[in-house]
């Protein structure tokens, strides 16, 4: 019992490794670029953004993986940007990960539009593995610690690179940087531990007229053992109030979203439907943000691509 034990706990983080789920999905990936790039931390300066999101993945199955976070960045003199991200990731079952991560950045200035950024957060967590949420034949057995939760704190690290200009960015980002092991005492402790994933990111706008423009964006992650999971989106923007758009994730599923702003609010729904085996247990995923833009008095124009569409192309200075 005890090897079965330790082969369940090292095949669900091997699992959630093979299907990119060591770190948690994001349908709207394109609105909050800094969620995963740590580069983004700053390349707004005319405002600072503060977004939450909750993520319930297959909706209605118990057990289902459901996420938390929230989210904030800001640019401040000579080019640097801080942030920072607090988040609750319950994978389903008996594993869970809370933590913070703070990041910085530094932008240099390519000329008046296009700009590169470098930037690097430091991630702490605590991993829980909950036995207590196993179903089990003998709770005697020694190798489920008599029933109790196991905790680990875990500390890693993000770097991320980013291009970007007045229509695009493009860039990538390496999470888990430094593959730190879990440390879980009951479990397979010399083989549990995160997995250094390679996420490229990027976007191109469109403009069609002073009021419509089309964002397309795409977004790659894989690990040195996995394949890689690929996101294409197609967002329709109208004069920086309203969108809508459609996600296809490969060999997953197919995502649909509408969101606006209205004054400093942005609010950002995504229906994701199933197109795997799991559709049987639960076809919906469900995705909503909310964010606030916090207006700074001073800053020079940087990206639509990055946020929300600030100006109207004519009135852009440097």
């Amino acid at each position: 019992m005890k090897k079965i034990f330790f082969l369940l706990v090292s095949l669900a983080f091997v699992a959630s490794a093979a299907n990119a789920q060591q770190l948690g999905r994001r349908s709207q990936f394109m609105i909050n670029t800094f969620m995963v790039n740590p580069a983004a931390a700053g390349t707004q300066a005319k405002y600072s953004p503060i977004i939450a999101s909750y993520r319930n993945q297959w909706a209605g199955f118990k057990g289902a993986p459901t996420t938390i976070m929230a989210s904030g960045h800001t640019s401040v003199p000579h080019g640097i940007g801080l942030g920072a991200i607090m988040y609750s990731d319950n994978t389903g079952g008996a594993i869970s990960e809370s933590g913070v991560e703070l990041a910085g950045a530094y932008n240099v200035d390519l000329n008046n539009f296009d700009a590169v950024s470098f930037g690097l957060s430091l991630n702490a967590s605590q991993y829980t593995f909950d036995n207590s949420s196993l179903v089990v034949l003998d709770q005697a057995d020694v190798a489920l610690n008599g029933m109790q939760a196991e905790t680990t704190l875990n500390i890693d690290a993000t770097f991320g690179f980013l291009i970007y200009g007045e229509k695009y960015y493009a860039g990538f980002s390496i999470p888990q940087l430094m593959q730190s092991k879990l440390k879980i005492e009951q479990g397979a402790s010399d083989e549990n531990q995160n997995l250094r994933h390679f996420q490229f990111m990027g976007s191109y706008r469109h403009y069609l007229d002073d009021n419509w423009d089309l964002q397309g964006s795409g977004f790659i992650r894989f690990t040195t053992v996995t394949p890689a999971q690929l996101d294409i989106n197609v967002r329709a923007n109208y004069a920086g109030a309203a969108w809508a758009g459609f996600t296809y994730r490969h060999q997953d599923a197919l995502a649909f979203m509408l969101g606006g702003i209205y004054k400093d609010f942005t609010l950002g729904y995504s229906y994701d439907i199933t197109t795997t085996n799991a559709k049987v247990l639960s076809p919906h995923t469900h995705e909503i943000l909310l964010g606030y833009y916090i207006a700074k008095q001073k800053g020079k124009f940087r990206s639509n691509s990055l946020g929300p569409r600030r100006l109207q192309r004519s009135k852009v200075v440097n």
